[in-house]
């Protein structure tokens, strides 16, 4: 009998979000990732259940990874270097929203899953208030305008992420385009 090809899981969470990214969740199967893993589908269910548990364990895998690299925020001392650090992380994570809305329409089918999901949710809650006070001390600064609600804000910020990156422009070209528009606005300033 042939050994079964061993994987980890950070080869089976790239494979999931490559699979996700691809074909989304109605379209992703344990037959495709067996397959672009090179292992049976028996192989994956001796760790996962159904597919949700895989993908809301990826995704949680995904946020962990995401703050992380947040709670770097604070190794900037100006409100003007944290903006810019807090811009960069979400536009080069640029596939970040996308998961967020997959995850959203994975059922609850599992105790598994519901706990992930429940994991999902306080890493958003926690994002926004991290950046929260971000936006807080940018209205205190005078950086920002007071008037604007600080969700609605961080929910513009957040969906720049899903302008597309048009054919002929690199990604840090539309980063940075993306910056100065949420920063300056689109309007010369004469």
């Amino acid at each position: 009998m042939a050994r079964e090809r061993k994987f980890s899981l950070n080869e089976l969470f790239q494979q999931t979000k490559q699979l996700l990214l691809e074909h989304g969740y109605e379209g992703f199967t344990f037959g495709l990732l067996a397959e672009r893993l090179g292992v049976s589908r028996t192989a994956i269910y001796k760790h996962f259940e159904n597919k949700e548990e895989v993908i809301t364990a990826y995704m949680v895998d995904e946020m962990e990874q995401v703050f992380a690299k947040l709670v770097h925020i604070h190794d900037y001392p100006t409100f003007d270097e944290q903006f810019r650090f807090l811009l960069d992380l979400i536009l080069y994570h640029d596939d970040l929203h996308q998961m967020i809305a997959i995850g959203r329409r994975v059922p609850d089918t599992t105790p598994v899953v519901r706990a992930n999901k429940a994991r999902l949710e306080q890493f958003h809650e926690r994002m926004y208030e991290e950046l929260d006070q971000l936006v807080e001390r940018g209205k205190q600064e005078g950086k920002m305008k007071p008037h604007l609600p600080n969700r609605i804000v961080l929910a513009y910020i957040f969906q720049s992420v899903t302008v597309p990156h048009f054919p002929g422009i690199s990604l840090d070209q539309w980063a940075e385009s993306i910056k100065e528009i949420i920063m300056y606005g689109v309007m010369n300033g004469n």
